[in-house]
């Protein structure tokens, strides 16, 4: 087992380090993380984790969890809209929000203080006052549950320090009109007890112009956002107790739910470039539209209110300490966009929307041994309760000129309260056994029981799943660890819309399950100056479910499809089908180095082999999902559509990522430049692999240069996508109805242009 040296100064990551300060380390220390529930040093963890602490963070300018993605090998961050999508080891997250399928469940688990982070509208929350990041890669089904399915992100936000006053403040100013500010203020109240409040506000001009009306009023992907978190901490000998509270608001003109733009439309085989609703056809041309420049006439907004309340505990006795952790939280939003994507009709209310609040609460009761032997573990009793109350948007023309002129909540078959429930319980427990002073065995276990209930038209879910880690821990010498595990995951299933199975989905979607076997080798070499750690994994995934979309009557009132598009009551409704197994075998790489105590770099590199089995097949005798495609690839029969060898989305089979920061004395301070430099090969970002949906292979850039003295000032000016390339964040392959004819419409979104900024920061 390794045991150097612990220091909070630098970290094992893949980002750039902080060499910013007045001294830098001339070697690369150790870090405590919390990955497998307890105390550790990262290179004792048996599995692909990376971490990156407080200095890391702004040196990537990582402010959410949009820019991870540049720093941590085989994690990709997908989006559309306000809702996030991880995808890391061939595992991508399709669904979002809440809807007819209920509420959605990502792929890789986001954590929060130890705390699930229940929605992907949440997971795009501010990253402010982070002690540190932690990411594993590979199913954590064991230790961290449901939707743990690729890995963990766990955020740790800075507790309150007893007995010291600290405060500082931060002001990034940038185009697009950017105007940041944040202050973070710790404040002793007695000799055991502290408060910490950390806020921040940011405003952004969107970076999507809609030339449909002059100015930046109505220009998509803008930021206005406030953030708050309150932490309290008291102490009482080796005992602690904590509060911490987290509000934040979001009220802006974005382009909402889904985020896309057209791309293509799909008829009969025959891609055609351009809109396909409203009265633009699919022969019309782009009117000149760009993916950062749109032309609609319909009102778009995203609002969103969260709030987040956190009790814990923390006991200790000679045997074992305990840790009990209660959460409540509530997300309440709206979001509404132009669903034909074009200046079409003269009202500015026609569009599509959603609206809906989140109600969670989650307990967690953590039990961990303190013995002396060769025998220590770790287990626990987790309880999580959600509701979600939810409705579309859609629109009314109220005084009969033919437009829309009110934005309501439609029938469409279902109660103006349309409630969806998830309840999950679970027992866990790992032990690890040291057989002598250089070998380990580890096991570990999981009991999860899930219950979904619906109202309206959907049927309730539930299922249980068992999910388990074996591991091998084999000390080369005091500087490197060899590990072998076999570990396995599971994401919930659920019940699709009843309007949907009424045209033919199944009823019910069963859990997807992983099993993964990885071997890794972890080594400090070079007198502590060199980190390189490798892993190779093998993952098969069983029951994977397709993303697809059903036009179906939205009255409820009649079943006949024709009938409904004639009436003008037929919608396009999402629906999921376990449509087979996929395979996924990679290796990463991760490199630091630091060779002096100016120079630091870091290197990753990923390899991932993903593609769906051969029998991977979507659609039934009663529904063709993709009927717009025709005969593509020779994949349709009949109404089956055969998906093998097709790349899930964002599974790039090579990516590289290289980081290098140089510090020098320079006006009485430290000076450090830095680069980023990512490349990633091509990669789909749909899994139905369209030549629209391709990103093809490329690189991207960021700059950056930090200046610090010793009074705590500190200056930054970065250049962020100095490529200035569109990169698409997410495409979908969406089923309509256009004229009478079927239609599969490509529609996309795109990560943000190339942005430049200036900071100003302060501590004292």
């Amino acid at each position: 087992m390794i045991t150097k040296k612990i220091s909070q100064g630098l970290i094992y990551s893949v980002s750039f380090a902080s060499l910013c300060a007045t001294s830098a380390l001339a070697q690369i220390d150790e870090i405590i993380v919390t990955a497998e529930k307890r105390a550790e040093n990262i290179q004792d963890v048996s599995a692909a984790v990376t971490a990156l602490n407080s200095d890391a963070l702004a040196a990537a300018g990582i402010q959410d969890i949009t820019r991870l993605e540049n720093v941590v090998p085989g994690l990709r961050i997908g989006s559309s809209g306000g809702e996030v999508r991880p995808a890391m080891r061939g595992a991508r997250t399709n669904e979002v929000g809440v809807a007819g399928t209920g509420i959605a469940e990502q792929v890789v688990g986001i954590f929060l203080d130890g705390v699930y982070v229940p929605t992907t509208t949440a997971g795009m929350g501010t990253y402010l006052d982070v002690e540190r990041i932690e990411v594993l890669r590979g199913p954590q089904g064991t230790l961290y549950g449901r939707n743990t399915f690729a890995g963990t992100i766990n955020v740790i936000t800075n507790k309150p320090v007893i007995g010291e006053q600290t405060n500082s403040m931060k002001i990034t100013l940038g185009d697009y009109a950017r105007s940041d500010a944040q202050a973070v203020i710790n404040i002793p109240l007695s000799d055991s007890s502290a408060l910490r409040v950390a806020a921040s506000s940011e405003k952004r001009d969107g970076y999507v112009e809609n030339i449909n009306v002059s100015g930046t009023s109505d220009d998509l992907k803008e930021k206005s956002q406030m953030f708050v978190r309150a932490t309290y901490l008291k102490e009482a000998g080796d005992n602690e107790f904590l509060i911490r509270y987290e509000y934040s608001n979001k009220d802006a003109n974005s382009d909402a739910i889904w985020g896309y733009q057209q791309l293509a439309g799909y008829q009969a085989g025959t891609a055609i470039q351009g809109h396909i609703y409203g009265s633009y056809t699919p022969t019309a041309p782009y009117t000149g539209e760009s993916p950062y420049r749109v032309n609609r006439n319909a009102v778009s907004f995203d609002e969103q209110e969260t709030n987040s309340l956190t009790l814990q505990g923390k006991f200790a006795a000679d045997a074992m300490d305990t840790k009990v952790t209660l959460n409540y939280s509530k997300l309440s939003g709206s979001q509404y966009y132009d669903s034909d994507y074009t200046p079409a009709g003269a009202d500015i209310y026609g569009g599509f929307g959603r609206q809906d609040d989140h109600e969670t609460i989650s307990a967690e009761v953590q039990f961990t041994s303190n013995g002396e032997g060769p025998l220590s573990w770790v287990g626990g009793l987790y309880y999580f309760d959600q509701e979600a109350d939810w409705e579309w948007l859609s629109s009314s023309d109220t005084d009969g000129d033919g437009n829309p002129d009110v934005i309501r909540v439609p029938s469409w078959g279902n109660p103006n309260e349309d409630m969806h429930t998830v309840k999950s319980t679970a027992i866990y427990g790992q032990a690890t056994y040291e057989l002598n002073d250089m070998t380990r065995l580890i096991g570990g276990m999981r009991f999860n029981d899930d219950e979904k209930t619906f109202t309206g038209n959907i049927a309730d879910w539930e299922d249980d799943a068992t999910t388990y880690k074996l591991a091998f821990e084999r000390d080369i010498d005091e500087d490197r660890m060899f590990y072998a595990s076999l570990s396995t995951g599971v994401r919930t299933g659920g019940a699709n819309d009843g309007r949907t199975v009424a045209r033919g989905a199944p009823e019910n979607y069963d859990n997807e399950e992983v099993t993964s076997m990885e071997v890794g080798l972890k080594s400090v070499l070079m007198d502590n100056t060199l980190v390189l750690n490798v892993a190779a994994y093998s993952n098969e995934y069983e029951d994977v479910k397709a993303q697809l979309f059903a036009l179906a009557c939205s009255d409820a009132t009649d079943n006949n499809v024709a009938a409904c598009v004639a009436a003008g009551t037929a919608t396009s409704f999402e629906y999921y089908q376990n449509g087979g197994d996929s395979e996924t075998t990679g290796l990463e790489i991760e490199m630091q180095y630091a060779p002096n105590d100016r120079l630091y770099i870091t290197g990753n590199l990923a390899f991932t082999d993903a593609e769906f089995d051969s029998d991977y097949t979507v659609g039934n005798q009663y529904i063709n999902p993709l009927f717009g495609l025709g005969n593509y690839q020779n994949r349709q029969t009949g109404n089956l559509f055969n998906m093998g060898g097709m790349k899930p989305a964002f599974s790039p089979e090579i990516s590289a990522s290289f980081s290098a920061a140089y510090s020098y004395d320079a006006f009485g301070g430290t000076l450090t430049p830095a680069i980023l430099f990512n490349w990633l090969d091509d990669y789909y970002t749909f899994d139905v692999n369209l030549p629209e949906t391709l990103q093809e292979s490329h690189t991207k850039t960021d700059l950056r240069v930090t200046w610090k003295n010793d009074t705590g000032l500190t200056l930054e000016a970065f250049v962020l996508n100095v490529e200035d390339e569109a990169v698409l964040a997410r495409t979908v392959v969406h089923s309509q109805r256009v004229a009478g004819t079927s239609i599969n419409s490509v529609q996309a979104n795109w990560n943000p242009p190339q942005t430049v900024g200036f900071s100003m920061g302060l501590e004292f």
